[in-house]
């Protein structure tokens, strides 16, 4: 079984970042790898500090014209030599142990995908997490306990190749990118090995993409395609979490949408279009059967009562997982 790993990382005017990144992968305690940065039309002295980085023979370059972070990750994965893909964004960075470690858990448990914790903020190294026990599930169950086991990010797993092999991102996606792919992937999997060693940093400053301003298209188009996958796949767990977040995510945009948007033509056209969907998600979410009492409580909270979930939400993921990075309003 060939270990060599390829680490997909999508560059875009980020020379501030991109030799940290860089050298984090490289200097990766497993050293069969390949780095394929793709230079997605960068502005600023990316392209040339990718073109540098290609004296390690390690490392691989395309340049293309800009097509958005999307469609750069999809030219890595059709690139990729490795029986093993993984990501990093530009502005991120690996723990010296994290392709190793999320290596050995695959081989031990015959896990198709392995998943570790990741850190946010502004910090410029990791210090080395305890190792800790794995929990190990098949990829319908991770599936049924997405909101509890997994994550909705790329790039804190380490993937065997062929669970790609139907799977690309959808281009022209604004962001969320991630949401689209993630229960795809975990579906393809036999089996699933989770850690909460903390493998990952995301590194959070204001340029980045989800600290951008307040858009309507965030997330939407995601919960409808993992709600649709849920359907087709029996999956009544992921179908009933995921109706509450999407309720949830209605109520949201039409806040913010009277809030932000300064168009009142747009406003109003946005409001009465969107202002149904909560009841109509609230309804089918009652439809459901075999859903517990905490699932349905929140369904409530989030119809009738959508600023005390919002607040329930933000103290979930800032105060009990103690996560820094984490905006007010941002929902798993």
């Amino acid at each position: 079984m060939s270990a060599l790993v390829s680490v997909i990382v999508p560059v875009y005017n980020a020379e501030r970042w991109l030799a940290r990144c860089v050298e984090s992968v490289l200097w990766q305690t497993h050293s069969e790898l390949e780095l394929i940065l793709v230079n997605d039309g960068s502005t600023d002295g990316s392209g040339a500090m990718c073109d540098a980085a290609a004296g390690d023979p390690r490392v691989r370059v395309i340049h293309k014209a800009n097509a958005g972070v999307s469609a750069a990750r999809n030219d890595g994965v059709e690139a990729a030599r490795g029986e093993w893909i993984a990501f990093c964004d530009n502005d991120d960075f690996y723990a010296p142990g994290m392709l190793a470690r999320l290596l050995a858990l695959c081989n031990e448990h015959d896990a198709d995908i392995a998943q570790c914790a990741c850190a946010k903020g502004t910090a410029e190294s990791l210090p080395a997490p305890a190792p800790q026990q794995a929990e190990v599930f098949t990829g319908r169950d991770i599936l049924e306990n997405f909101y509890t086991a997994a994550s909705i990010y790329v790039w804190d797993k380490l993937y065997r190749r062929h669970v790609w092999a139907e799977v690309r991102f959808p281009v022209g996606s604004y962001t969320d990118e991630d949401q689209h792919v993630v229960h795809h992937l975990l579906g393809a999997a036999r089996r699933v090995a989770v850690t909460r060693e903390t493998l990952y940093y995301h590194y959070i400053h204001p340029a980045s993409v989800m600290n951008r301003g307040f858009d309507v298209r965030w997330a939407t188009g995601a919960f409808d395609d993992r709600i649709d996958y849920a359907r087709r796949n029996d999956l009544p767990g992921l179908l009933a979490e995921t109706l509450v977040r999407r309720l949830y995510k209605e109520r949201y945009l039409l806040s913010m949408n009277r809030r932000h948007n300064p168009d009142p033509a747009s406003r109003r056209a946005f409001d009465i279009l969107h202002r149904p969907l909560p009841g109509r998600y609230y309804r089918e979410i009652k439809l459901q059967l075999g859903i517990g009492a905490k699932t349905r409580l929140f369904a409530w909270l989030c119809f009738r009562a959508p600023l005390v979930y919002h607040l329930y939400n933000w103290l979930k993921w800032r105060v009990a997982r103690g996560e820094r990075g984490v905006r007010f309003g941002e929902i798993k």
